[in-house]
C-alpha cells in the first residue's frame, strides 16, 4: 500500500478513535491490497436507522462476480463500525444512476445486505473482512442485486475508481490495472462453494433482470407480484433471521453458565473426594493405634501412682478418705432435701461423720507437718 495512504488510513483511525486500529489497519490494508483501484477508503458520515449520525470509515467502490460465465463489477459500500471486528460490518448495495437495486435473499430493497456470516459475526473469532467480501461475491454470483433502468443499455464501458481526496488523505495516480481474484470463502464447518477462476481484466459494469421492452404485459404483472412476495418474504425472513440470532444468543449464554457451574460442581466433587479419601486413611490410622493399645497389658495404676515413701502414702490415703466423707455429707444432705431420710437418722450419721472428718483433718495436719509442708 503507498505510504501516503497508508499515513492516511493510520490518521484516520486514530481521529474517528476505533476501538482496535491494528486490527483495522490489517483488515483494511489486506483489501486494500487485494482490490486495488476497486475499492477505495473513505472517511464519511453514517446515519444509523434510529436517526444517528457517526463519522466512519468506509470502502466503497466494485467487487467483481462472475454471472451466467460472464463478470461484472457489483457496487458497494462497507462501512466499518469503531467497534470492528467485536462488531460486524455494515454492508450496502449502492447502485449507479443506471441501475436499480433487485431485493433477494440477502439484499433489501434498499441496498443493505444480510447474511448469516454477518448475523454470527461476533460469535466467531476468526471473522474478518477478506471473508466477507469473499462471501458477497459468491451470494451476489448467484443472485445479482442490481439490475438495469429500463430503455438503459445492458452494457456499459468500463470506468475508472477514483481515489478518495477526503481529510487530507493523499490524490495518487489512478491506473487501470488487471482486476483482483473472486474470493472463495470456505467455512470450517460446512462445503463452500467455489468461483471461476479470476480474470485478467476490469470487466465492465451490466445490469441484471428483465426490462420492461422484453416482457409481455402479463409477464410485467407477473413479475411484479412476484417481486412483491419476494421482498415479502424477505421482510419476514430478516425478522425470523433476528429472532434466532438472539435465540442463538441467549442460548451460548446458558451454555456459558451452565460450563461454568459444571466446571464448579466437578472442582467441588474433587475437594470432597480428596477429603473422603484424607479421612479414610486417617480411620485406618486410628483402627491401627486402638488395636495396638488393646494389646497392651493392663497397667497396675494403684501402684504406678504412689507415694516415695510409706508416710506420703499415708498421706494419699488420708485426703482420699477426708475428700470421701466430705462427698457422703453431701449426698446426705440432699437426701435430707429431698425427705428420703429422717432427720435423726441424718443427725446421728452427720455427727459421726463430721467426727471421723476431724480425726482425718488432724491426721493430714500432722503428716504434712512431718514432711515439712507449711500451710
Amino acid at each position: 500500500m503507498d505510504p501516503e495512504i497508508a499515513e492516511w488510513l493510520q490518521r484516520v483511525l486514530q481521529t474517528i478513535g476505533y476501538q482496535h486500529r491494528e486490527r483495522m489497519y490489517t483488515d483494511v490494508e489486506a483489501v486494500l491490497r487485494l482490490f486495488q483501484n476497486f475499492l477505495v477508503p473513505k472517511a464519511e458520515t453514517y446515519t444509523h436507522d434510529n436517526g444517528r449520525s457517526q463519522h466512519l470509515l468506509s470502502l466503497i467502490g466494485t467487487i467483481p462476480i462472475v454471472y451466467q460465465s460472464a463478470t461484472y463489477n457489483i457496487p458497494v459500500a462497507f462501512w466499518l463500525p469503531t467497534s470492528y471486528p467485536s462488531v460486524a460490518p455494515i454492508v450496502f448495495v449502492t447502485p449507479t444512476a443506471l441501475m436499480l437495486v433487485k431485493a433477494g435473499k440477502y439484499v433489501d430493497i434498499s441496498g443493505r445486505c444480510y447474511h448469516p456470516y454477518l448475523a454470527y459475526w461476533s460469535n466467531r473469532s476468526d471473522s474478518n473482512l477478506v471473508d466477507l467480501i469473499g462471501i458477497m461475491q459468491t451470494v451476489f454470483s448467484q443472485e445479482p442485486p442490481v439490475y438495469a433502468k429500463t430503455n438503459v443499455s445492458t452494457t456499459q464501458q468500463p470506468q475508472q475508481q477514483s481515489s478518495p481526496t477526503l481529510g487530507g488523505y493523499p490524490s495518487p495516480t489512478t491506473s487501470l490495472k488487471p482486476a483482483p481474484p473472486i474470493l472463495t470463502y470456505s467455512p470450517r464447518a460446512t462445503s463452500a462453494s467455489t468461483m471461476p477462476p479470476s480474470q485478467q481484466n476490469r470487466y465492465p459494469n451490466s445490469s441484471f433482470g428483465p426490462s420492461s421492452q422484453q416482457l409481455t404485459p402479463q409477464q410485467a404483472e407477473l413479475y411484479t407480484k412476484l417481486r412483491a412476495a419476494l421482498q415479502e418474504f424477505n421482510t419476514a425472513s430478516s425478522k425470523e433471521m433476528q429472532d434466532l440470532v438472539t435465540v442463538n444468543k441467549q442460548l451460548n449464554d446458558a451454555e456459558s453458565r451452565t460450563k461454568t457451574e459444571l466446571q464448579n460442581l466437578r472442582d467441588l466433587n474433587t475437594k470432597i473426594q480428596y477429603n473422603i479419601t484424607t479421612l479414610t486413611r486417617t480411620t485406618e490410622q486410628l483402627n491401627v493405634k486402638i488395636e495396638q493399645i488393646r494389646t497392651w497389658p493392663e497397667e497396675p495404676v494403684d501402684e504406678i501412682i504412689c507415694g516415695s515413701s510409706v508416710v506420703h502414702n499415708q498421706l494419699f490415703d488420708l485426703v482420699a478418705e477426708e475428700i470421701a466423707i466430705e462427698d457422703t455429707i453431701y449426698y446426705l444432705g440432699r437426701a435430707l432435701g429431698q425427705d428420703k431420710v429422717e432427720l435423726n437418722a441424718y443427725m446421728k450419721h452427720l455427727r459421726n461423720l463430721s467426727r471421723e472428718q476431724f480425726m482425718k483433718k488432724a491426721l493430714i495436719k500432722k503428716v504434712k507437718a512431718q514432711l515439712g509442708h507449711v500451710e
